[in-house]
């Protein structure tokens, strides 16, 4: 069906259907709102690191020639959170991108998601950030259960799966009832504005989960102010009899806005067992009541199926698993001058079905609801209450077994003040109180400051101290251990750093500190396994990033980090380098891209102490894409090809799990 879908979409962008509505956007040439070459902003720019509109002489410019990032003269001249840089590429988003000014960030605009050779947004994440690291295992399938990869690690917390590391997707946190953990397969970048990678978490701001970081997803809408619609639809094909296809819309009508994608995956994998596929459907729907207050409501569908191929050393072709996923969540905003009040119910199903007979049903319901409030031009408060339940059940459809799982839930209040005594000079306090249903009174806080030196110098510091209840797994499921009496995790979290950002070129520089305890670990296997709270532990480490722009048609960056992690170092790398060089160019009518993007992984092990060491892994991805637009027919025609891996070297994040040698991937997109 979606094929025959898909083909029809293609026959009505070739019969030449209208860009728009009478009265709808302007048409724009063909280099008018490209992304430059490199969509990635670290800490540069103001305080507030939000993201604006570009003046429209920047807007009328190419991509090569809309500055990166203001200068620090002018980025004081400015009060918090009344105006904001542009970034590294044109941005429409009306919010800031971050709440907290002097999180250590990494921002990624959703082209640059779109554009990559990578399999999965995740995968991007690792790419754009040397302290991010995410492993795989094949073409596009993290999968579940045994023999997953996909868990983000964030300067050494994190892993698989990835209960420390909080993934939240349009206000709502977006995570299992029983494993506590996102499915990475569940993501997909046509409607994706930006991502916001914090480091170093928030819980003040969070939650639970929130301890290595925080990976912030804004979905976008129709950019034009006048109605109007616009369509997209993307088919590739490629090594292993991979298919993808998506079809996605942007529409405003009236008081109304919609957006919706449909995005399905197929593959047999590059060897045996190792196929499978995934489908995920979302929609959204914004009603502008006033000018000042909006309802929003969201649904997204996600289906994952496929197994686990068990090391090459001992295959496995019937580990199948099978998930279905459904996130409803509703968003009231009223906005009055600077101030905004929001109010986001939401409610996460699920239902997991394994080759051994494991099936169990989960929820993640609650509801957050904050309130803006400008004190003067250098304060800031925000507000905020949330409430959230977990739960479920779960059963083995082959011996009937039942284990007895318990809900969990906490109720929080929490505040942030920020503060802006001199023009360069940005402080944020915040502090939240949770109570948990199972442990009682939280206590979680933080502090950090940001100073604009000028002549685009800055300095950032900031610590903090997050938290992690453990997941319902963790203390009832006996696969393969349980234990009741599990305490939560808590971690304080420290980095301070130094930077440079000019229109051109940005240099950054961050030392980190965390200090974990009563982590939680499993150890041994069945029947003699256990799963228990560790002491502590303490990783140490610095991150680097230098990045050169729009220099000609050329555009590169390179991200170091190195972390030392003591003795828990499975699936914890001791060093990560990624590099990019990008290549934009356009034409009268066209637009060529190439992105040559690379990463080194050296010091990982697949089990704690330094034991079981895997070779280094070094492997680059070339994206080669140009769009073509045809004024007559208002129809943006865009092939592109992924050469995934073109070295053809044999590597593995996993022990056992070979990723796939020199493969592509050829697909043509088209817009109207």
């Amino acid at each position: 069906m979606c094929r025959l879908l898909l083909c029809a979409f293609f026959a009505l962008c070739l019969a030449g259907r209208a860009h728009a509505q009478d009265g709808g956007p302007p048409e724009q040439d063909a280099d008018v709102g490209e992304s430059q070459a490199l969509g990635v902003t670290t800490d540069a720019g103001l305080l507030d690191g939000s993201a604006r509109e570009p003046p429209a002489e920047a807007a009328a410019a190419t991509p090569a020639e809309v500055p990166a990032t203001q200068p620090a003269e002018a980025a004081a001249a400015e009060p918090a959170d009344i105006a904001s840089p542009a970034s590294d590429v044109v941005v429409t988003a009306s919010r800031p991108s971050s709440k907290d000014r002097t999180q250590d960030r990494t921002l990624i605009d959703g082209e640059r998601v779109r554009t990559s050779a990578r399999s999965t947004v995740f995968e991007v994440l690792s790419q754009e950030a040397a302290d991010v690291y995410v492993p795989g295992r094949g073409v596009g399938l993290h999968g579940v259960a045994s023999g997953a990869t996909g868990g983000i690690r964030i300067r050494g917390l994190g892993g698989s799966p990835n209960t420390q590391i909080l993934v939240v997707e349009d206000d709502v946190p977006d995570y299992q009832g029983i494993f506590g953990h996102p499915i990475p397969d569940a993501y997909v970048p046509h409607l994706i504005d930006e991502v916001l990678v914090v480091k170093g978490g928030d819980s003040t701001l969070y939650g639970t989960n929130a301890m290595g970081g925080v990976v912030v997803i804004r979905s976008r809408w129709l950019e034009s102010e006048e109605d109007g619609y616009a369509v997209a639809g993307d088919l590739a094909a490629g090594s292993y009899a991979t298919l993808r296809e998506s079809v996605s819309l942007l529409g405003r009508t009236g008081a109304w806005d919609v957006a919706a994608a449909f995005t399905g995956m197929k593959t047999d994998g590059h060897r045996q067992g190792a196929g499978g596929g995934d489908m995920v459907g979302t929609a959204a729907l914004r009603y502008r009541w006033t000018p000042n207050l909006r309802l929003t409501l969201r649904n997204k569908v996600v289906h994952v199926q496929g197994g686990d191929p068990g090391p090459v050393q001992s295959p496995t072709t019937d580990h199948g698993f099978d998930v279905w996923r459904n996130t409803t969540s509703m968003q009231v905003a009223y906005t009055r001058g600077k101030a905004r009040l929001s109010l986001v119910p939401y409610l996460n199903l699920g239902i997991h079905r394994l080759y051994d007979g494991f099936y169990s049903r989960d929820y993640v319901g609650g509801a957050t609801g904050e309130l803006k409030l400008p004190l003067d031009r250098a304060a800031n408060l925000l507000l905020g209450v949330a409430g959230e339940g977990v739960g479920g059940s779960v059963a083995n459809r082959i011996t009937g077994e039942r284990p007895s799982v318990r809900s969990l839930g906490d109720a929080s209040v929490y505040g942030q003040m920020t503060l802006q005594p001199f023009a360069s000079l940005g402080i944020v306090l915040g502090a939240r109180g949770l109570a948990s249903s199972r442990y009682g009174f939280v206590p979680l806080y933080k502090a950090g400051a940001r100073w604009d030196l000028g002549r685009g110098f800055f300095f950032h510091g900031r610590i903090s101290r997050n938290f992690r209840r453990p997941t319902m797994r963790e203390l009832y499921l006996p696969y393969p251990t349980a234990n009741p009496d599990l305490k939560p995790e808590y971690a304080q979290n420290a980095n301070a750093g130094l930077g440079y950002s000019s229109g051109r070129v940005e240099i950054t520089c961050t030392g980190y500190r965390t200090e974990a305890r009563d982590l939680i670990k499993y150890f041994g296997v069945w029947p003699a396994a256990e799963v228990v709270n560790i002491d502590h532990i303490v990783v140490h480490g610095v991150e680097g990033r230098v990045a050169v722009r729009n220099v000609g048609p050329l555009s590169a960056s390179l991200s170091a980090a190195r972390q030392g992690v003591g003795r828990y170092t499975r699936q914890n790398p001791d060093a990560k380098i990624n590099f990019s060089i990008d290549f934009a160019q356009a034409f009268a009518a066209g637009f060529l891209g190439a992105n040559l993007t690379g990463e080194w992984v050296h010091g990982l092990f697949m089990a704690d102490y330094g034991r079981q060491p895997i070779p280094d892994v070094f492997v680059m991805d070339l994206a080669v894409r140009y769009r073509h637009t045809s004024r007559q027919r208002g129809m943006t025609l865009e092939p592109y090809l992924l050469l995934r891996n073109f070295l053809d070297r044999s590597y593995a994040y996993v022990a056992g799990y070979t990723m796939p040698g020199f493969n592509i991937l050829l697909g043509l997109k088209l817009e109207i």
